[in-house]
């Protein structure tokens, strides 16, 4: 048996064994590269591929590492010998009071145990207990606040914070709690824990502001794909998406968005039409950000073309405008961990980003001019979305245009 006091225990062969990477979680305790030492996971982070599928999974340590492990990889991580701290948390009874954990506010008391396991607001305005009270009758909201989780009960130093407002106070009138702020947790091992604050939940969709800068579109979408496919006669790639969109543009589709941003190049690539470019774009910037990684990769690709056909309108503070909103997932991780560590990522995509030199360059000296357009339109892309998001370190705002006046000339007809 080995010590397992220190952070980076000697592991013993029968105290570890194997697992997928997509069962790592926070608080095992995970056998490093090296084979000898170990570290404990203090955080997950999961990139996803341009299909949406978990292709890297990236591990905080305790050691102030942070290990890269591939999906499908198998690790090997210590065998439980107790529950982690959360667990230890919330394992005992409600109400137990030899053994239990002190939940302490940076420099405060304990904070009191839940007196009841019911529901908040059960016997509120005459309601029985286990009956639907007000708040689970209102429909469903999403500009709700969200529900306040059962750590959050219990570190809670605000303990008026849940409490609902008088009757017949305006929500407005009602002032916001304030946002819970960081707490320790002692438990019974002497171990102390500390719990991240609140994070202020993030907009439901684009900025008012922003959409205002964006003119809006003056006749149905269905009507203007039917005059997009009237004004190019005789354009296949044209004529099939402008046909296949004139019957019902869904936004809630994903091939429909897709057909929606293959348009919008093919106009402004293929046939040299900026402004019904334009419009199209406009009709995938408008979309709120929601998370689908799918989705929002034809809602990120026009915005940067709109952003490019804006600027070369000489309409900088509307190329801004769709500059900002591509920004949007940048600040929806409200987890400051999550945040972080996707902030790395971002980073490292926007200073050493893919531009498939090497598959133009192989598909050149192949002489196979399809293929070589292909991958030339993806680096188009990338260059259009470096442009208009900014905050690459390597590439300037100058070279960038350079670069996708270069990639114009070489994939238009």
């Amino acid at each position: 048996m080995h010590d397992s006091s220190g952070p980076h225990e000697r592991p013993g062969t029968p105290e570890f064994h194997e697992i997928e990477a997509h069962e790592l979680k926070q608080g095992q305790r995970l056998l490093l590269p090296d084979g000898k030492d170990s570290a404990e996971i203090l955080e997950v982070d999961t990139v996803l591929d341009d299909y949406g599928h978990a292709a890297l999974y990236f591990a905080v340590l305790d050691n102030h590492l942070n290990l890269r492990v591939a999906h499908g990889t198998r690790v090997r991580v210590a065998r439980g010998k107790g529950g982690r701290p959360a667990d230890l948390l919330f394992s005992g009874a409600a109400g137990s009071t030899s053994g239990s954990t002190a939940a302490r506010g940076p420099a405060g008391p304990a904070a009191p145990e839940p007196a009841s396991r019911e529901p908040r607001g059960a016997g509120l305005s005459g309601t029985e207990p286990g009956a639907p009270g007000p708040a689970t009758a209102e429909p469903y909201r999403t500009d709700a606040a969200p529900a306040r989780t059962e750590t959050e009960v219990l570190v809670s130093t605000e303990p008026h914070a849940t409490e609902p407002p008088a009757a017949g106070a305006s929500p407005a009138a009602v002032p916001q709690a304030p946002l819970r702020g960081p707490s320790e947790i002692t438990l019974e091992t002497g171990e102390v824990v500390v719990v991240p604050g609140a994070a202020p939940a993030s907009s439901p969709g684009p900025r008012p502001e922003l959409l205002a800068r964006i003119p809006a579109l003056e006749e149905k979408p269905e009507e203007l794909m039917r005059a997009i496919d009237a004004a190019h006669p005789g354009r296949h790639a044209v004529n099939e998406l402008a046909g296949r969109l004139a019957k019902g543009i869904n936004v809630k589709s994903g091939a429909c968005l897709s057909d929606l941003r293959e348009l919008a190049f093919e106009l402004y690539v293929g046939q040299d039409d900026a402004e019904n470019a334009l419009k199209v774009a406009d009709l995938l910037a408008v979309l709120p950000y929601d998370g689908n990684p799918a989705r929002w990769a034809s809602i990120e690709s026009a915005l940067g073309l709109a952003s490019h056909l804006a600027r070369k309108e000489g309409d900088e503070e509307r190329a801004e405008a769709y500059g900002e909103l591509l920004r949007t997932p940048d600040t929806a991780e409200t987890d400051p961990f999550r945040a972080r560590m996707a902030e790395r990522v971002r980073q490292r995509a926007l200073n050493a980003p893919n531009l498939y030199d090497k598959e133009v360059s192989r598909a050149a000296a192949a002489k196979d001019h399809a293929e070589e357009r292909a991958w030339r339109m993806l680096r188009l892309g990338s260059l259009l979305h470096l442009r208009a998001h900014g905050g690459s370190t390597v590439f300037a705002q100058e070279e960038l245009d350079r670069r996708i006046d270069v990639e114009l000339g070489a994939v238009r007809p």
